[in-house]
């Protein structure tokens, strides 16, 4: 697992008061039950933390843990951090 999973996850978690443990398939809508406040909630939470900014062009094709980690991981390679 990478580095931003973990931190992904530990955020979620945390977020969702669940102690098990988040696959990257995880569905943030289905599995989850994060609806478009809580994922906007999350986006601003996540922006923070690994100090990025996040396009939200991108954000319609996010549906799992693993591509939220893929979003962050390329704004973070954009940005050069």
């Amino acid at each position: 697992m990478s580095e931003t999973f973990l931190e992904v996850e530990r955020i979620l978690r945390k977020r969702l008061h669940a102690d098990e443990r988040l696959l990257p398939e995880t569905n943030l809508v289905a599995d989850l039950g994060l609806d478009s406040l809580r994922q906007l909630e999350l986006v601003v939470e996540l922006e923070n933390h690994f100090a990025v900014a996040l396009d939200l062009v991108e954000e319609q094709e996010v549906i799992t843990i693993a591509d939220l980690v893929a979003w962050i991981d390329r704004a973070r390679e954009e940005e050069g951090s």
